[in-house]
Formats: C-alpha cells, sequence, structure tokens
C-alpha cells in the first residue's frame, strides 16, 4: 500500500484505541511507553514480552535457535497478532519489526483505527547511547523516515535537561543539590500531555472543573489572552533565549517560514523543545511569502504541495491550534479539517493594502462565515493597517460579529503593523505578541509590534482594566514569601495590582479589606483555612473535598445586589466592584500534586491496588495532602498525627467523600502510634508528605519529626514531601538522607520552598487568569529566603531554577 497523503490520513479515534508506539532502536519507545502507560492507565506490551509469551523463547535465543530466515517471518506474524489483538486499552511498543515492509504496511491499515506515533530522537544521542559505530548509525537512520509513512503521528524526543549527565546520582537527590537530577522527569510530564491530546483522553475528564482554572478554559474563551509568534527561522538560528518564554504568552505561535527535505524533523524537534520551555498550546502558522509561495502560487503544483506538507506535519505532531489561509483550495481545508484529530483549526484571511478590502466591507465579514461554514473552529482575520482610523473600524466589525444570531466562533481580529498596534491592545482572543527573549535582527512588516506586556498595561492605563488589592491573611505571615513572588510577578506581567500583608491581620480586617470594590483576592494560611471557609458564598469542589481553603476570590454584581454568574465572575477577575460574596479554592493540593507528579520515578507509578501514601499530621496542608495523593489514584493512605482523634476525623472526613466519590469505603487509615511496625496488608509508602508546621498549631508541635525506619521498606525508595520551610533543613530531611546513603534507596527530597512556589504559582493562575511566569515567582521566593544559613548562593539558585517546570 503507497504511502497515504494528507486527504486520508485519520486522526479522530476512539479515546480507548490501543496507542503504538514505533521508531528505531535507542529513541526511549519503551521508556515514554512505560510513561504513556502509566497516564492513560493501560496495559503495557512490549514486542520483545510478547515474542517470548507467544514462542516461549526470547528473541535471541528463537534467533540462534532456527536461523535468521525464520525468525523474520515468525517475527513479523507475532508482530501483527500483537497489534491485532490487542486494539483497545493498551500502549503497544513496536521493536525493530517496524522497518520490515510487511509490518509498516499493516501499520499503515491499522492507522484508520488507532494513534500511531513515530518517536523520533536525534541521532547523535542515540549513537552515544547505544554506542555504535558510524555504518550503523547510517544504516539506522537511512530507515527510520519509513516511521513517518506508517503512523499518524509523531513525537520528538528532547533530552531532558536532568539527564543529560549519564547517570542518577545516588547521593544528590534531593531538589536542594546542585547535582540534582531525575531521569525522564521532564519527557514524563510532557509525554504524559501528548498522548492525553492525541488519545481525548482529557476531553470532559478535567482535574479542575472550575471556571476559574486556566487549564479548564481554553486561551479563546478567556479574556485579553496572547500567542507569543515565534519564527521557524529565529529558533532555527539560536535567537531565543527559550527558558524566557514560558511566560508572556497564553500559547505559541510557531511560524515556520523554511521548509526543506530535512525540515520535518527540525520543526518536529522545536515543536517539542518550545512545548518543554513553555507548557503552553502551540498554534503552527506558515509564511507563504518567506517559503516563496505568495497567494498567486497558492493553486500551483508546487506552492499546494510544499503548504500541504506543512499542514500535514502541524496535524502529525498533534498542536493544538493549525492554522490555514481561507484562500487555499478548499479540497486541501476540508481534508485537514476532517482529520484534524484534536487539534483546532484556525481559518485566516489576511487582507493586504493592495486588495482595496476595508473592515467595513463584505469581504471580511463573508470570510469569519466562510471559515464557519468549512467547519473551522476559531477564525483570523488580519489587516495591514494603512491609518490609525482603522484601529476603530475593527472594533466595529467585532461588534457586528457579536450581533450575530445564535453561537459563533471566536474571531481573532486586528491590524498589523505599526499603525495597528491599538487594535492589537484591544483585540481579546490570542493577539500575536513579540517577546523580549527573541533576538530580532530584521523585523518583518507583519511581525507582531507589541509584547503581552506591554497589551495588558496598556489596558490597566487606559482604565480597560483596574488596579486591585491582594492580601495574605492568618497567623505567621511577616515572613511570608508571597508578597514579594506576586509583587514581581505583577510588575512582569503589566497588571496594576498590589498584593501586601495587612498592618493588623485578623479575621475582622479581612472582613473590611474583602468587601473594598478594590478588593483582588488572598491568600489564607493556618490557622483560618478552615474558619474562613464557613465564610464563603460559593467554593470549588476541591476546597469542598478538602474541608479547608486556602483561596479566596471576590465574588461581584450589580449595585442591585444581583451576582454576575461564575463564568461571568471568572472573565471579570480585573474588574474593580461591588463585592457581594466570596468564592474559596484551594490551591495546596495543587502544589503537592505537582511536586509529586513531577519526583515519583515511573518504578513508583501509581497503582490503586498496591501504592501506599503516608500523611504526617491532620491540619489543613495535611487534608491538601491526602487529597492529592487521592487525585493521583492512591487508594490506600495512612495518616499519623500526634493528636490521634485529629487524625481519625480527618479519615473519617476523606473515608465519607470518597464513598461517594471513588466507590471506596476506605481511602484513609490511621497509625496510632510510631512505636507500630508498618501494616502488613500494605505495601510501605512510597509517598511520604510531613505537614507538620513549622509554628505549633493549637496541640501541634513543631517541625522535628522523624520517621520510624520500620515505615521505611519501600524497596524502590519513592519521594519524600517536607512542607515546612522555617527552618529549611528540617530532622526528617537530615535522617532521609542518612538513610539513603545507608540502604542506597532512591528516595527523592522535596522541602518545603518547592511547595511554597508551586502553591503560588497555581494560586496566582487562579486569581488573575494569567499564565504565571514561574521561573521569575520561584527565583523570588529564593532570593528573598533567609534560612538557617542565610540566603542561598547564585549556584544553589540556579541549580534550582534548572528543575522549574
Amino acid at each position: 500500500m503507497p504511502h497515504r497523503s494528507g486527504i486520508d490520513v485519520y486522526r479522530k479515534v476512539d479515546p480507548e484505541a490501543s496507542l503504538v508506539l514505533i521508531g528505531i532502536r535507542g529513541s526511549g519507545k519503551r521508556s515514554l511507553g512505560f510513561v504513556a502507560a502509566t497516564a492513560l492507565k493501560r496495559r503495557f506490551i512490549t514486542e520483545d514480552h510478547y515474542f517470548k509469551e507467544v514462542t516461549g523463547l526470547s528473541r535471541h535465543e528463537y534467533l540462534k535457535q532456527y536461523g535468521s530466515q525464520e525468525f523474520q517471518q515468525r517475527d513479523i506474524k507475532v508482530l501483527k497478532m500483537m497489534l491485532d489483538n490487542h486494539r483497545s486499552s493498551c500502549v503497544i511498543e513496536c521493536g525493530l519489526g517496524s522497518l520490515t515492509r510487511p509490518i509498516q504496511e499493516h501499520l499503515r491499515w491499522y492507522c484508520v483505527t488507532n494513534p500511531v506515533v513515530y518517536i523520533a530522537r536525534d541521532m547523535d544521542r542515540i549513537q552515544s547511547l547505544l554506542g555504535l559505530e558510524d555504518q550503523s548509525v547510517k544504516l539506522l537512520a537511512e530507515g527510520d523516515p519509513l516511521h513517518r509513512t506508517c503512523s499518524n503521528f509523531e513525537y520528538y524526543n528532547v533530552e531532558d535537561r536532568s539527564s543529560l549527565s549519564a547517570q542518577l546520582d545516588e547521593g544528590t537527590q534531593d531538589r536542594r543539590s546542585v547535582g540534582y537530577s531525575f531521569k525522564l522527569k521532564e519527557a514524563k510530564e510532557d509525554f504524559t500531555r501528548f498522548v492525553r491530546f492525541v488519545t481525548g483522553t482529557d476531553v470532559g475528564h478535567s482535574s479542575y472543573d472550575s471556571p476559574f482554572v486556566l487549564l479548564e478554559t481554553p486561551p479563546e474563551l478567556r479574556s485579553y489572552t496572547y500567542a507569543i509568534f515565534v519564527r521557524s527561522s529565529d529558533v532555527t538560528d539560536n535567537r531565543v533565549e527559550l527558558s524566557e518564554l514560558e511566560s508572556g504568552g497564553d500559547a505559541i505561535e510557531l511560524c515556520v517560514d523554511r521548509w526543506g527535505s530535512e525540515m520535518a524533523m527540525t520543526v518536529s524537534k522545536q515543536v517539542s523543545v518550545l512545548r518543554r520551555n513553555t507548557h503552553a498550546p502551540i498554534m503552527l502558522s506558515i509564511d507563504s511569502r518567506s517559503l516563496g509561495i505568495a497567494s498567486c502560487d497558492l493553486y500551483s503544483t508546487r506552492g499546494n504541495n510544499v503548504y500541504s506538507e506543512i499542514l500535514e506535519h502541524g496535524l502529525r505532531l498533534a498542536v493544538e491550534y493549525l492554522v490555514i489561509d481561507l484562500d487555499q483550495d478548499h479540497t486541501l481545508i476540508n481534508a485537514t479539517i476532517r482529520n484534524r484529530g484534536m487539534t483546532k483549526i484556525i481559518g485566516q484571511r489576511i487582507f493586504e493594502p493592495s486588495s482595496g478590502v476595508t473592515w467595513d466591507d463584505e469581504e471580511c465579514l463573508s470570510a469569519y462565515l466562510d471559515a464557519g461554514g468549512l467547519g473551522c473552529q476559531l477564525v483570523r482575520i488580519l489587516r495591514v493597517a494603512t491609518e490609525r482610523e482603522d484601529n476603530a473600524a475593527v472594533t466595529k466589525f467585532t461588534n457586528k460579529i457579536d450581533s450575530l444570531p445564535g453561537d459563533h466562533l471566536p474571531v481573532i481580529a486586528f491590524n498589523i503593523g505599526t499603525l495597528g498596534r491599538t487594535s492589537q491592545v484591544f483585540n481579546s482572543t490570542l493577539t500575536s505578541v513579540s517577546h523580549s527573549a527573541i533576538e530580532r535582527h530584521s523585523r518583518h512588516e507583519t511581525d507582531p509590534q507589541i509584547t503581552s506586556r506591554d497589551a495588558v498595561q496598556a489596558l490597566f492605563q487606559s482604565y480597560v482594566l483596574d488596579p486591585l488589592q491582594f492580601y495574605i491573611l492568618g497567623g505567621s505571615v511577616a515572613y511570608s514569601l508571597s508578597p514579594v513572588m506576586y509583587n514581581a510577578a505583577f510588575r512582569h506581567c503589566g497588571m496594576g495590582h498590589t498584593y501586601s500583608i495587612p498592618e493588623t491581620p485578623t479575621l475582622a480586617a479581612l472582613d473590611r479589606l474583602g468587601r473594598d470594590p478594590h478588593f483582588g483576592g488572598a491568600s489564607i494560611v493556618q490557622p483560618w483555612r478552615v474558619q474562613v471557609f464557613q465564610k464563603l458564598a460559593a467554593k470549588s469542589r476541591h476546597a469542598e473535598a478538602i474541608g479547608a481553603i486556602n483561596t479566596i476570590m471576590p465574588l461581584r454584581g450589580q449595585s442591585d445586589g444581583t451576582m454576575f454568574p461564575l463564568q461571568e465572575q471568572a472573565s471579570r477577575r480585573h474588574l474593580a466592584g461591588p463585592v457581594l460574596g466570596w468564592y474559596g479554592e484551594n490551591t495546596d493540593w495543587v502544589g503537592i500534586m505537582t511536586c509529586i507528579n513531577r519526583n515519583l520515578s515511573p518504578r513508583n507509578a501509581i497503582s490503586p491496588s498496591k501504592t501506599t501514601g503516608l500523611v504526617i499530621g491532620a491540619g489543613g496542608m495535611a487534608r491538601a495532602a491526602v487529597y492529592a495523593m487521592l487525585r493521583l489514584g492512591c487508594r490506600k493512605i495512612f495518616i499519623y498525627n500526634r493528636t490521634l482523634s485529629r487524625a481519625e476525623s480527618v479519615a473519617q472526613h476523606f473515608n465519607s467523600w470518597a464513598a461517594s466519590q471513588v466507590a471506596s469505603t476506605e481511602v484513609v487509615y490511621v497509625l496510632k502510634s510510631l512505636q507500630d511496625y508498618w501494616p502488613s496488608d500494605a505495601c510501605p509508602p512510597c509517598m511520604v508528605a510531613s505537614c507538620v508546621p513549622a509554628d505549633p498549631d493549637r496541640d501541634e508541635p513543631p517541625a522535628n519529626f522523624e520517621m520510624p525506619t520500620q515505615w521505611l521498606g519501600s524497596p524502590t525508595g519513592g519521594v519524600v514531601l517536607e512542607f515546612a520551610y522555617k527552618p529549611l533543613d528540617t530532622p526528617l530531611l537530615r535522617q532521609m538522607r542518612r538513610f539513603r546513603s545507608e540502604t542506597g534507596r532512591q528516595w527523592v527530597l522535596v522541602d518545603g520552598l518547592d511547595n511554597v512556589a508551586e502553591q503560588a504559582i497555581a494560586q496566582f493562575e487562579i486569581l488573575t487568569g494569567r499564565k504565571a511566569p514561574r521561573r521569575l515567582m520561584t527565583l523570588e521566593a529564593l532570593r528573598n529566603y533567609a534560612g538557617e544559613h542565610g540566603p542561598f548562593d547564585e549556584k544553589t539558585i540556579g541549580a534550582r531554577l534548572d528543575s522549574v517546570q
């Protein structure tokens, strides 16, 4: 069967269809397959294991016993059987068999119903990993591109920054150490998102269910969102400081402006690198002019082929958004939309001055309606501005769209060029913006003229958005790192807000401050997490499940007392007005879940029937830790607290919750004494969260807890989260370093500063609806932390920043 054209490459598959990974030796199929199976909660089948299961012999043994010809024939039969007998609910790794013509032909048919992912990787890295001679590498490299002809998706396996060292350093596995490393840590997060996207697993199965969470609402449904415009040539020529791109945009627009025989792999790598560094959706667009296929060439054989190749490649990479020119042949547009998988298609029309078309002309509205008729998910209409008055005309055009009857597609509409900057500021959806991390020697006239910071700052300066006051309230907040993190983030994003500690941080002060029309929200810490919980007009289901909050937001309404619905509240986060009540959220569990996910090794992948968690403490943070573990799929969690009754109260709360939510009558168990041995009917814990506060809370002791060694029986180690950070080097962390050194078990240690930053980042995004500048907020926390040994030195700060995702 010949390689199919882009017209009949199928990507809309059943969410339960088995995921197949193909690629040459050393590409990372097995490691990524394990990650995918864990993320999708599926059985993982490898070609080697299945061959032995069917034949009773390993591949090497079979080859030795029966010879090369018989082995190849049997191998092909077994591979086909493996694929055909496991079409759903599995992750399948294909080995060398994918280089044979019969299996490649079989895989082409398999793509009709299943996602088949080609795993690509840098050939130099493969040669280094496998210790191959140049000739062997050349043979592998020649066969590798054939995988693109028998797959419908592609993933470039970018190296983890931390795994570039050959082996895990057993002595430096806590994140405070300069030598900290964790193999597959970043790839695990990236590939998990990738496979959930291509399988459609996340559709309708959100972890959050809140209009205030960024992940919950796509950029096109939020107000004032931005796409950082990056040219493919800029990345190729090393003119982009990739680590700096993590903030300033809600998406990354990668504009392909070069194409040739090697560019498919180059773009694959660029998409992976941008995802790795930004964790933002990718929008792929095409600069036809730079490619030498201006509008007059689009219908030529060459122009059409180049354009369709790039579109097809974008769909293979499962980019979240793909921009297609509405001037293209409708056959190509229809085929692209039909086979888009989960990718959203943005129908685009650019009106040059030579066209003579103005925003008032019928052509603009026709372009919008045509895109909807073709089946696009969004429409982008751009016009090169020739005078400043063009900016007012855009507003009239978008108002006309808004007045159309019924539901209509999100529209991106603004003028491009220097004279169009005003319309770029006021466009509400995915405005293309520049970024200070991109060095451009010569700016194209159609490239973005402003950054997202410029746009947001202009919105505040023009009174479209209002400066608001944010606070932190609770006991012992004098040394909180939140004010420096938040205020740095506000300045970085161009927001006019402030974050402070009230002079009298009492509940009475909260009542007064929280009713101010310019109140933006507050962080709530102990001992008020439960008390304020009782004062809320509404709360997230997570706060409800935990029984405590750490975040409140104003619920605004009209002067007549009519409260806006929650979805509208989310879009009004930067607008002052009467406060009629508070909305409560808990981001502690998000920070904890992130820390566990990032640091739990693949060997300790969470299994509902086997994985065990341990939580020390019974306060608000302990409740969040229990909830985070439950959300991760753990169904057996032990809790220890010095005051037994409080531990029993937490266990009762979550067991009652679990009975209705996860079909389990008992998920939390109480350990009564530090002298007790670990229960014989439960695996030793591989997740430990110490939630003993640094300052005593009621009857809680300070953070001087040490683990009974009889509870540390996990042969594969695990992760220990310490949430106290005054002092940072707690007795528990010192004990665990000694234990790890003595036993050689791979325990990863996470200190309190990690969770402080992670929950603040999650909280910032809830409160503002803007992507948090993660590295900046973490940097501010590190620079302003004065621990028991004084401030961190620059080397330590740099090492810790390298681990920020």
